[in-house]
């Protein structure tokens, strides 16, 4: 989740925006290491959030074995940013 949403204990990982940086975080004790996850979200735009997801879930120690997304805008380039296995339900394309 965004920083600050979360209660108890976190684990955080800040990454770089185009203008600033963001910040994911996972409640401490969500994830054991070796755990093998599959990340869910909403929207698949620059990859950003979701490769910072990735990231902060293996800096934990879990095994990110997939990713998915409800929706993939592809024009912008982030299933680029996604290091693991990426499924996707909807793809929107322009023009």
């Amino acid at each position: 989740r965004k920083e600050g949403k979360l209660p108890g204990p976190t684990r955080g990982h800040t990454y770089a925006l185009e203008y600033g940086t963001d910040t994911v975080e996972i409640q401490q004790d969500a994830l054991t290491v070796g755990q093998r996850v599959v990340i869910l979200d909403d929207l698949l735009a620059t990859g950003g959030t979701l490769a910072a997801s990735v990231r902060l879930c293996e800096k934990v120690g879990a095994d990110v074995v997939g990713c998915a997304v409800v929706i993939e805008l592809p024009f912008l380039d982030g299933r680029d940013q996604i290091t693991s296995p990426l499924h996707s339900l909807v793809c929107y394309e322009t023009g």
